[in-house]
């Protein structure tokens, strides 16, 4: 089934809100602009990987393997995925262009009651990102990303500390 959308008060040409269904029965409400680049709308992929963070298949049984974990979604777009995981525990960074940091930052506020981790929005080009973020006992980073190059600084994180979920 897919997410139904809602119009925006402010302009609904331009803005319209993509509506998310969790298992919980709450509702992520996700911001996006009728117009701009692929990181302006909520993709269906990105509500499938949202879906499925959510499965027993994913999590097990129990508490919510998420729960207070880092993860460092890249490319972030809506920030729907990063969201999804703060709402179930996560302790989230997503990030993107300059251009989409007011529409993370829109989304991130408009859900933070629902927000169980914590979630902060960062990005830009050329930009470092710094992580003071604690790693969970089992010492991992979980990052989730799309279709992008992985920045070189990434690259040199050692391969037992991170979990890549694309």
């Amino acid at each position: 089934m897919a997410a139904p959308l809602e119009s925006s008060v402010e302009d609904p040409l331009r803005n319209f809100v993509r509506v998310l269904e969790k298992r919980d029965g709450t509702v992520l409400r996700l911001q996006q602009y009728g117009s701009g680049g692929v990181g302006c709308v909520v993709w269906d992929a990105a509500i499938v990987l949202s879906k499925y963070l959510e499965t027993p298949g994913f999590s097990g049984d129990g508490a919510h393997v998420l729960s207070q974990r880092s993860v460092l979604e890249l490319g972030s777009g809506t920030g729907a995925v990063g969201l999804m995981a703060a709402t179930l525990g996560a302790d989230v960074i997503v990030t993107d262009l300059d251009e989409l940091q007011d529409l993370l930052k829109m989304n991130i506020n408009m859900n933070k009651h629902l927000v169980t981790g914590s979630v902060q929005a960062k990005g830009g080009r050329n930009r470092r990102l710094f992580f003071s973020a604690r790693l969970h006992t089992d010492g991992r980073l979980h990052i989730l990303r799309r279709e992008i190059p992985i920045v070189k600084s990434l690259v040199i994180l050692p391969k037992p500390l991170t979990t890549w979920v694309s």
